[in-house]
């Protein structure tokens, strides 16, 4: 069932997708419905001036919430979305495989398609759905370019981490507050709980370290972008490569989702 819905979706034109998400953003802004509450309370939390950027990041939320089954339907629907230089060509000419991190910049699920097209062994780190049903449907389409998925569990991570020693690439995406342990950071100045296995993890100094990220293209909605960083990092600075990122594109960014919780001291959470 999930699987008939998602090819119907792939099947759509990109223009019409984007006319059903602006009925949706403007479904979600006319009742204050609770996306539109975060992303504007995020936005305000984090400084931005710009008083239209809250109903412009709705829409891209609503754009994405639809990219993602339109995906689904077939991944190769990406090529669709995305501009790209062929980036990762400079990726595969290292003898040393890729620690690769992200954030929630526009659909994640064009980049991991991207990325899981372009680079072999390929260990990504995922939430899994409630339902399971969705959840083995979805599993299945992210593996199909030969990635391999490993829940954002104990049990995952450790999976995640064998695959790491053992030579393979790993991507994650990294900006979102963690499950278990992490550290204390800022982002825009501002306190959240943050993943810190990109330290963890780059301190080894065995993988090439790279951050990628999407922005607006020119001719297609997204545009590939890939940094190398010849160094590890700590969790403060992959903070600040996430707000950079973010400040060339604050719309595209995931406000909706809820980045300041898990907070030290009394209030633990803005919302």
């Amino acid at each position: 069932m999930f699987l008939i819905l998602f090819k119907l979706f792939s099947i759509f034109p990109p223009f019409l997708l984007k006319v059903v998400a602006s009925l949706l953003a403007q479904f979600l802004i006319i009742l204050n419905l609770t996306p539109y509450r975060i992303t504007k309370k995020n936005i305000n939390h984090c400084g931005f001036n710009d008083t239209s950027l809250a109903t412009k990041s709705i829409k891209m939320t609503a754009e994405t919430f639809l990219e993602y089954p339109y995906l689904w339907g077939n991944p190769e629907n990406h090529n669709k979305l995305l501009e790209h230089n062929k980036e990762y060509h400079q990726v595969s000419q290292s003898s040393r495989p890729s620690l690769i991190f992200t954030l929630h910049m526009g659909c994640v699920d064009v980049m991991l398609f991207h990325t899981s097209k372009n680079v072999p062994d390929l260990n990504i780190i995922y939430t899994p759905a409630k339902n399971k049903n969705f959840d083995d449907v979805v599993q299945k389409i992210r593996q199909s370019l030969k990635a391999k998925l490993h829940p954002a569990n104990i049990k995952g991570m450790k999976e995640l981490y064998k695959s790491y020693l053992n030579g393979e690439n790993v991507i994650v995406a990294c900006d979102l507050v963690p499950h278990h342990k992490g550290t204390y950071s800022k982002l825009f100045s501002k306190p959240c709980f943050s993943i810190d296995l990109i330290e963890k993890l780059s301190k080894k100094d065995t993988h090439d370290l790279h951050f990628v990220y999407l922005t607006h293209g020119n001719k297609k909605k997204y545009k590939f972008n890939l940094e190398t960083i010849n160094r590890p990092i700590s969790t403060d600075e992959m903070n600040i490569f996430f707000e950079k990122a973010i400040s060339k594109a604050p719309e595209l960014y995931g406000w909706e989702y809820k980045k300041f919780r898990k907070l030290q001291g009394g209030r633990k959470n803005i919302y």
